[in-house]
């Protein structure tokens, strides 16, 4: 096995291997509602593209924790870590919904995650966003999950339309963000996830990706790590 990924990953080590950034604190993905990585993650597309009013992310689930500082005593971020961080590389997509739209894909997005059914639980942990703050039960009942949204300390307002940014993913229609449906106007922007993050890193290195809190569940913590209940096995 050696020799094979030698051979094939020997000629771009050099570039897998380079840092292109730093972080303050351990970058990690372990937790359902909010983590260090999509945080980075929502900051650098922010960053990138700031006249929207919230910013989405898809929130890939797996990634290799990184809390080894190097000579600098900070965290490096290499080209290979934004692979495992981004592992499709998207092109940024803009775009604009209603506030009802947004109510009804986040119940949509929290069943997926929350779904007493088992067989109705898909897509991983939760959604993640910036630019909205959302306080819900993650094991209330369906459909009525949502206690509170903000939008820029405003309360969400159904009929007023909000622009939006994610990313593209591939084979979805051009209405379609983050498997929200019928967005207007969508615009696809110059900028991929890493070039995105290339450019943040650049710019603002070393970057301390402290979770928002932008979600918020009243009736589990924020480190929870699983969304599976009525089981005697602990996860930790």
């Amino acid at each position: 096995m050696d020799k094979i990924l030698n051979q094939y990953e020997g000629p771009y080590l050099a570039d897998i291997q380079k840092v292109i950034g730093h972080s303050t604190v351990p970058l990690y993905r372990y937790f359902v509602i909010e983590n260090t990585i999509d945080t980075m993650i929502l900051d650098a597309i922010s960053w990138q593209v700031p006249d929207v009013d919230i910013v989405l992310s898809n929130g890939f689930r797996f990634c290799p924790p990184r809390s080894t500082p190097d000579q600098t005593g900070n965290i490096p971020i290499t080209n290979g870590f934004v692979f495992d961080m981004l592992p499709v590389d998207s092109q940024i997509r803009t775009g604009k919904v209603t506030g009802k739209q947004l109510s009804d894909w986040l119940e949509k997005e929290l069943n997926n995650v929350f779904a007493t059914d088992a067989s109705k639980r898909f897509g991983g942990w939760v959604i993640k966003f910036k630019g909205m703050n959302v306080e819900f039960n993650a094991f209330g009942e369906e459909g009525k999950r949502v206690q509170k949204v903000m939008v820029k300390d405003q309360p969400l307002d159904l009929e007023k339309v909000y622009k939006i940014c994610a990313c593209e993913r591939d084979g979805d229609p051009e209405d379609m963000l983050c498997r929200m449906r019928n967005v207007k106007e969508t615009v696809n922007t110059p900028f991929t996830l890493h070039q995105a993050m290339k450019n943040y890193l650049s710019s603002n290195s070393p970057v301390t990706p402290t979770p928002h809190k932008s979600a918020i569940a009243l009736d589990a913590p924020a480190t929870l790590l699983t969304q599976v209940t009525g089981v005697d096995y602990e996860f930790r």
